[in-house]
């Protein structure tokens, strides 16, 4: 018995140690990756412009602090945010329905979202302005929100297995999707234009804003997540 549960402690101390590896592997790709994103481009910039631009502003040329902190290091940190988001949802409902076709895609969160957004972009939320920053993204929330409300009430009508849930979740995603072109075949050209750009997903308009928000939301929940990991 001895003897077992040391060989069990020894394996559960290499997988650990293989995990940080992999994490500590991954934290140094991102950093690398958000170095060359916020140096590359149509005007290329050097490791010495950045970091002057970053941590001594007074002493940049204009055109690089603009580059650096209004076009470049927003976009850069809002894919580590999405990034982020997208991974954390994904094992979360991977581990909670211990499947690994889980995901906000094939449960049709996605979907649901998308919907609602082309539903405030169509009533006036292309706009802009403050209706544009809010009314867009609260919606697709809200959407968001219902869909996993239908999924759950949907497992536990059929006795809560993952399988229902999986299957429920891609018909909500068709379903949320046909809804979806309904909408882009009513609407007028510039609603459609902006249902496609937003449905594509762009990290062009990127502000500090929208940055500010995301990563606040990750400060929310991963303590929230890492709580209950177990």
């Amino acid at each position: 018995m001895k003897n077992e549960t040391g060989k069990l402690t020894g394996e559960y101390k290499e997988r650990a140690r293989r995990r940080f590896l992999k994490l500590a592997a991954g934290l140094v790709i991102c950093a690398v990756s958000l170095i060359a994103d916020v140096l590359i481009g149509p005007s290329w910039l050097s490791l010495p412009e950045m970091f002057t631009a970053l941590f001594n502003r007074a002493a940049a040329p204009p055109t690089t602090r603009v580059i650096v902190w209004t076009l470049r290091f927003p976009a850069a940190l809002m894919a580590l945010g999405v990034g982020a988001s997208l991974g954390l949802a994904g094992a979360g409902m991977q581990t909670i329905l211990g499947n690994y076709l889980a995901s906000p895609y094939t449960l049709g969160i996605s979907a649901g979202a998308g919907f609602g957004a082309a539903i405030a972009i169509v009533a006036g939320g292309a706009a802009g302005g403050i209706l544009s920053a809010y009314l867009v993204p609260v919606s697709a929330f809200v959407f968001a929100v219902i869909t996993c409300a239908v999924i759950y009430l949907i497992g536990r009508f059929f006795n809560m297995s993952p399988e229902t849930m999986l299957l429920g979740g891609i018909g909500m995603s068709f379903l949320f999707q046909s809804l979806q072109s309904l909408l882009q075949y009513i609407s007028t050209p510039e609603a459609l234009q902006s249902i496609v750009f937003w449905l594509f997903g762009s990290l062009s308009k990127s502000t500090w804003f929208t940055v500010t928000t995301i990563y606040a939301v990750l400060i929310v929940i991963v303590p929230v997540l890492m709580h209950d990991s177990w």
